[in-house]
Protein backbone atom coordinates (compact mmCIF):
# COMPACT_ATOMS: atom_id res chain seq x y z
CA UNK A 1 0.00 0.00 0.00
CA UNK A 2 1.42 3.38 -1.00
CA UNK A 3 0.67 6.09 1.56
CA UNK A 4 1.46 9.74 0.86
CA UNK A 5 1.55 12.09 3.85
CA UNK A 6 1.58 15.87 3.47
CA UNK A 7 3.00 17.99 6.26
CA UNK A 8 5.41 15.23 7.29
CA UNK A 9 7.56 17.70 9.22
CA UNK A 10 4.70 18.94 11.39
CA UNK A 11 3.25 17.93 14.75
CA UNK A 12 0.72 15.31 13.67
CA UNK A 13 2.23 14.75 10.23
CA UNK A 14 5.56 13.84 11.82
CA UNK A 15 3.90 11.39 14.21
CA UNK A 16 1.98 9.80 11.32
CA UNK A 17 5.20 9.52 9.33
CA UNK A 18 6.90 7.67 12.16
CA UNK A 19 3.90 5.37 12.63
CA UNK A 20 3.60 4.40 8.96
CA UNK A 21 7.37 4.16 8.48
CA UNK A 22 7.34 1.26 10.94
CA UNK A 23 4.83 -0.75 8.90
CA UNK A 24 6.19 -3.40 6.56
CA UNK A 25 3.05 -3.28 4.41
CA UNK A 26 3.43 0.43 3.60
CA UNK A 27 5.48 2.20 0.95
CA UNK A 28 5.69 5.66 2.48
CA UNK A 29 5.91 8.94 0.60
CA UNK A 30 6.45 11.62 3.26
CA UNK A 31 6.37 15.17 1.94
CA UNK A 32 7.08 18.36 3.84
CA UNK A 33 6.91 21.96 2.66
CA UNK A 34 10.24 21.69 0.84
CA UNK A 35 9.10 18.65 -1.17
CA UNK A 36 5.56 19.73 -2.09
CA UNK A 37 4.22 23.22 -2.73
CA UNK A 38 0.51 23.00 -1.94
CA UNK A 39 0.02 26.39 -3.53
CA UNK A 40 0.87 24.91 -6.96
CA UNK A 41 -1.94 22.67 -8.16
CA UNK A 42 -0.07 21.57 -11.30
CA UNK A 43 2.97 20.54 -9.26
CA UNK A 44 0.76 18.56 -6.87
CA UNK A 45 -0.90 16.74 -9.79
CA UNK A 46 2.50 15.92 -11.27
CA UNK A 47 3.74 14.50 -7.97
CA UNK A 48 0.57 12.44 -7.52
CA UNK A 49 0.83 11.11 -11.05
CA UNK A 50 4.41 10.10 -10.39
CA UNK A 51 3.88 8.45 -7.00
CA UNK A 52 0.40 6.92 -7.59
CA UNK A 53 -0.57 6.68 -3.91
CA UNK A 54 -3.36 4.44 -2.67
CA UNK A 55 -4.03 6.80 0.25
CA UNK A 56 -3.25 10.49 0.78
CA UNK A 57 -3.21 11.69 4.40
CA UNK A 58 -3.41 15.45 4.44
CA UNK A 59 -1.68 16.61 7.62
CA UNK A 60 -0.22 19.87 6.30
CA UNK A 61 -1.62 23.14 7.54
CA UNK A 62 -1.19 26.11 9.80
CA UNK A 63 -2.46 26.69 13.33
CA UNK A 64 -1.32 30.17 14.41
CA UNK A 65 -1.09 33.03 11.96
CA UNK A 66 -2.87 35.90 10.27
CA UNK A 67 -6.18 35.15 8.50
CA UNK A 68 -4.65 35.36 5.02
CA UNK A 69 -1.93 32.86 5.90
CA UNK A 70 -4.43 30.52 7.57
CA UNK A 71 -6.70 30.48 4.54
CA UNK A 72 -3.77 30.02 2.15
CA UNK A 73 -2.21 27.14 4.08
CA UNK A 74 -5.43 25.45 5.18
CA UNK A 75 -8.31 26.16 2.81
CA UNK A 76 -6.57 26.93 -0.48
CA UNK A 77 -3.88 24.28 -0.05
CA UNK A 78 -6.51 21.62 0.70
CA UNK A 79 -8.63 22.67 -2.27
CA UNK A 80 -5.57 22.44 -4.52
CA UNK A 81 -4.71 18.99 -3.21
CA UNK A 82 -8.26 17.66 -3.58
CA UNK A 83 -8.62 18.97 -7.14
CA UNK A 84 -5.23 17.49 -8.05
CA UNK A 85 -6.28 14.10 -6.67
CA UNK A 86 -9.44 14.24 -8.74
CA UNK A 87 -7.42 14.85 -11.90
CA UNK A 88 -4.22 12.86 -11.36
CA UNK A 89 -5.01 10.14 -8.77
CA UNK A 90 -8.78 9.56 -8.55
CA UNK A 91 -8.19 6.00 -7.35
CA UNK A 92 -6.60 7.30 -4.14
CA UNK A 93 -8.46 7.81 -0.88
CA UNK A 94 -8.03 11.14 0.91
CA UNK A 95 -7.98 11.47 4.71
CA UNK A 96 -8.37 15.04 5.93
CA UNK A 97 -7.32 16.09 9.41
CA UNK A 98 -9.86 18.66 10.56
CA UNK A 99 -10.45 20.34 13.90
CA UNK A 100 -12.96 20.75 16.70
CA UNK A 101 -12.60 24.48 16.06
CA UNK A 102 -14.88 24.00 13.05
CA UNK A 103 -17.90 23.72 15.36
CA UNK A 104 -17.58 27.11 17.02
CA UNK A 105 -19.18 28.01 20.36
CA UNK A 106 -21.76 25.85 22.13
CA UNK A 107 -24.60 27.51 23.97
CA UNK A 108 -25.97 24.38 25.67
CA UNK A 109 -22.76 22.36 26.23
CA UNK A 110 -24.10 19.22 24.57
CA UNK A 111 -21.22 17.23 23.02
CA UNK A 112 -20.76 18.10 19.37
CA UNK A 113 -22.08 15.60 16.85
CA UNK A 114 -20.94 15.45 13.26
CA UNK A 115 -24.47 16.35 12.15
CA UNK A 116 -24.38 19.63 14.09
CA UNK A 117 -23.99 22.82 12.10
CA UNK A 118 -20.47 24.19 12.00
CA UNK A 119 -20.40 27.89 12.86
CA UNK A 120 -16.71 28.67 13.50
CA UNK A 121 -16.11 32.08 15.01
CA UNK A 122 -12.38 32.67 14.41
CA UNK A 123 -10.09 32.47 11.37
CA UNK A 124 -8.49 29.12 12.16
CA UNK A 125 -11.80 27.29 12.53
CA UNK A 126 -13.16 29.05 9.44
CA UNK A 127 -10.13 28.04 7.38
CA UNK A 128 -10.34 24.40 8.50
CA UNK A 129 -14.04 24.19 7.74
CA UNK A 130 -13.51 25.75 4.33
CA UNK A 131 -10.78 23.16 3.72
CA UNK A 132 -13.07 20.27 4.64
CA UNK A 133 -16.00 21.61 2.64
CA UNK A 134 -13.95 22.15 -0.52
CA UNK A 135 -12.24 18.75 -0.32
CA UNK A 136 -15.45 16.78 0.22
CA UNK A 137 -17.10 18.71 -2.62
CA UNK A 138 -14.18 17.83 -4.91
CA UNK A 139 -14.47 14.17 -3.90
CA UNK A 140 -18.14 14.13 -4.86
CA UNK A 141 -17.50 15.94 -8.11
CA UNK A 142 -14.55 13.80 -9.22
CA UNK A 143 -15.72 10.54 -7.66
CA UNK A 144 -12.79 9.76 -5.37
CA UNK A 145 -12.97 8.55 -1.75
CA UNK A 146 -12.53 11.00 1.10
CA UNK A 147 -13.07 11.07 4.86
CA UNK A 148 -12.65 13.96 7.27
CA UNK A 149 -11.46 13.35 10.83
CA UNK A 150 -12.33 16.24 13.13
CA UNK A 151 -9.59 15.99 15.73
CA UNK A 152 -10.29 17.47 19.14
CA UNK A 153 -7.42 18.70 21.34
CA UNK A 154 -4.58 16.34 20.48
CA UNK A 155 -1.84 16.15 23.10
CA UNK A 156 1.52 14.42 23.07
CA UNK A 157 3.97 13.79 25.93
CA UNK A 158 6.58 16.01 24.28
CA UNK A 159 6.19 19.72 23.44
CA UNK A 160 4.80 19.43 19.93
CA UNK A 161 2.32 21.87 18.41
CA UNK A 162 0.91 25.16 19.61
CA UNK A 163 -1.66 24.18 22.22
CA UNK A 164 -1.53 24.95 25.92
CA UNK A 165 -0.12 21.54 26.91
CA UNK A 166 2.85 21.94 24.57
CA UNK A 167 3.47 25.46 25.90
CA UNK A 168 3.41 24.08 29.46
CA UNK A 169 5.95 21.36 28.64
CA UNK A 170 8.28 23.84 26.94
CA UNK A 171 8.16 26.18 29.95
CA UNK A 172 8.58 23.31 32.41
CA UNK A 173 11.61 22.03 30.48
CA UNK A 174 13.13 25.53 30.53
CA UNK A 175 12.58 25.75 34.30
CA UNK A 176 14.12 22.29 34.74
CA UNK A 177 17.16 23.35 32.72
CA UNK A 178 17.65 26.35 35.01
CA UNK A 179 17.86 24.50 38.30
CA UNK A 180 16.54 21.81 40.64
CA UNK A 181 12.86 21.39 41.54
CA UNK A 182 10.40 22.75 42.29
CA UNK A 183 10.11 24.08 38.75
CA UNK A 184 7.80 27.05 38.65
CA UNK A 185 5.78 27.43 35.46
CA UNK A 186 3.60 30.49 34.86
CA UNK A 187 0.60 29.94 32.61
CA UNK A 188 -2.38 31.94 31.51
CA UNK A 189 -5.91 31.04 32.68
CA UNK A 190 -6.53 27.27 32.55
CA UNK A 191 -10.28 27.15 33.07
CA UNK A 192 -11.51 26.29 29.55
CA UNK A 193 -12.94 22.76 29.19
CA UNK A 194 -11.45 20.73 26.36
CA UNK A 195 -11.82 17.20 25.02
CA UNK A 196 -8.17 16.13 25.13
CA UNK A 197 -7.09 13.28 22.83
CA UNK A 198 -3.90 11.25 23.26
CA UNK A 199 -1.98 11.41 19.98
CA UNK A 200 -1.76 7.62 19.89
CA UNK A 201 -5.56 7.49 19.53
CA UNK A 202 -5.47 10.11 16.77
CA UNK A 203 -2.93 8.04 14.82
CA UNK A 204 -4.98 4.89 15.31
CA UNK A 205 -8.08 6.66 13.97
CA UNK A 206 -6.24 7.43 10.73
CA UNK A 207 -5.15 3.81 10.38
CA UNK A 208 -8.67 2.53 11.07
CA UNK A 209 -10.15 4.63 8.25
CA UNK A 210 -7.89 2.74 5.85
CA UNK A 211 -8.27 -0.68 7.45
CA UNK A 212 -12.07 -0.49 7.65
CA UNK A 213 -12.66 1.37 4.42
CA UNK A 214 -14.56 4.09 6.27
CA UNK A 215 -14.79 6.44 3.30
CA UNK A 216 -17.27 9.21 2.64
CA UNK A 217 -17.55 10.08 6.33
CA UNK A 218 -17.04 12.94 8.75
CA UNK A 219 -15.89 11.56 12.10
CA UNK A 220 -15.12 13.20 15.43
CA UNK A 221 -11.95 11.91 17.08
CA UNK A 222 -12.62 12.64 20.73
CA UNK A 223 -13.10 11.04 24.11
CA UNK A 224 -16.42 12.64 24.97
CA UNK A 225 -15.29 14.14 28.27
CA UNK A 226 -14.26 17.70 29.04
CA UNK A 227 -11.29 18.49 31.26
CA UNK A 228 -9.66 21.77 32.14
CA UNK A 229 -6.07 22.29 31.13
CA UNK A 230 -5.47 22.88 34.85
CA UNK A 231 -6.44 19.26 35.59
CA UNK A 232 -4.12 17.96 32.88
CA UNK A 233 -1.16 20.01 34.08
CA UNK A 234 -1.83 19.00 37.67
CA UNK A 235 -1.74 15.34 36.63
CA UNK A 236 1.73 15.82 35.13
CA UNK A 237 2.91 17.63 38.25
CA UNK A 238 1.63 14.78 40.42
CA UNK A 239 3.53 12.27 38.29
CA UNK A 240 6.76 14.22 38.96
CA UNK A 241 6.15 14.05 42.68
CA UNK A 242 5.08 17.67 42.80
CA UNK A 243 8.24 18.82 41.04
CA UNK A 244 6.29 21.27 38.87
CA UNK A 245 4.47 24.20 40.46
CA UNK A 246 1.97 25.77 38.07
CA UNK A 247 1.27 29.44 38.70
CA UNK A 248 -1.93 30.41 36.91
CA UNK A 249 -2.78 33.97 35.94
CA UNK A 250 -6.30 35.02 36.91
CA UNK A 251 -8.63 35.48 33.92
CA UNK A 252 -9.04 39.08 32.82
CA UNK A 253 -12.16 38.11 30.90
CA UNK A 254 -14.02 34.90 30.03
CA UNK A 255 -12.22 32.67 27.50
CA UNK A 256 -13.49 33.10 23.92
CA UNK A 257 -14.33 29.40 23.67
CA UNK A 258 -14.89 28.11 27.22
CA UNK A 259 -16.11 24.62 26.26
CA UNK A 260 -15.44 22.15 23.45
CA UNK A 261 -16.36 18.47 23.81
CA UNK A 262 -17.26 15.96 21.11
CA UNK A 263 -19.53 12.94 20.81
CA UNK A 264 -17.36 9.87 20.05
CA UNK A 265 -20.25 7.56 19.05
CA UNK A 266 -19.57 7.64 15.30
CA UNK A 267 -15.85 7.08 15.83
CA UNK A 268 -16.65 4.04 17.94
CA UNK A 269 -19.24 2.71 15.47
CA UNK A 270 -17.26 3.21 12.26
CA UNK A 271 -13.67 2.82 13.42
CA UNK A 272 -14.07 0.53 16.44
CA UNK A 273 -12.24 3.15 18.47
CA UNK A 274 -13.26 5.21 21.46
CA UNK A 275 -10.35 7.49 22.29
CA UNK A 276 -9.52 7.24 25.95
CA UNK A 277 -10.78 9.92 28.30
CA UNK A 278 -8.23 8.73 30.88
CA UNK A 279 -5.27 11.08 30.55
CA UNK A 280 -3.13 9.33 33.15
CA UNK A 281 -1.13 7.57 30.45
CA UNK A 282 -0.10 10.70 28.57
CA UNK A 283 0.54 12.48 31.89
CA UNK A 284 2.92 9.67 32.92
CA UNK A 285 4.74 9.84 29.59
CA UNK A 286 5.01 13.62 29.78
CA UNK A 287 6.36 13.44 33.34
CA UNK A 288 8.90 10.83 32.24
CA UNK A 289 10.04 13.08 29.39
CA UNK A 290 10.29 16.09 31.68
CA UNK A 291 12.23 14.15 34.33
CA UNK A 292 14.68 12.95 31.68
CA UNK A 293 15.15 16.53 30.46
CA UNK A 294 15.79 17.66 34.04
CA UNK A 295 18.37 14.91 34.57
CA UNK A 296 20.20 15.86 31.39
CA UNK A 297 20.21 19.51 32.47
CA UNK A 298 21.50 18.62 35.95
CA UNK A 299 24.27 16.48 34.45
CA UNK A 300 25.25 19.34 32.16
CA UNK A 301 25.39 21.78 35.09
CA UNK A 302 27.52 19.41 37.14
CA UNK A 303 30.08 19.15 34.33
CA UNK A 304 30.12 22.86 33.55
Amino acid sequence: MRVLITGSGGFIGGALTRRFAGRADVELIALGRAELDLGDRAAIAARLGQSRPDVVIHAAGRTPGRPGALFADNALATANLAEAIGVAAPEAGLILLGSAAQYGISEDHVPWRESDACVPFEPYGLSKHAAETSALAAARRHGFRATALRLFNVITPEPQGEQVFAAFLRRAAAAAAAGPPPWRVRMGPLTALRDFVDIEDALTAVERVIERGAWGEVINVCGGEGRTARALLSAVSAQTGGGVLVEEDPPAEPPPMPWSVGDPARCEALLGLRPTADLAGVARRAAKWLTAMAKDAADARSHA
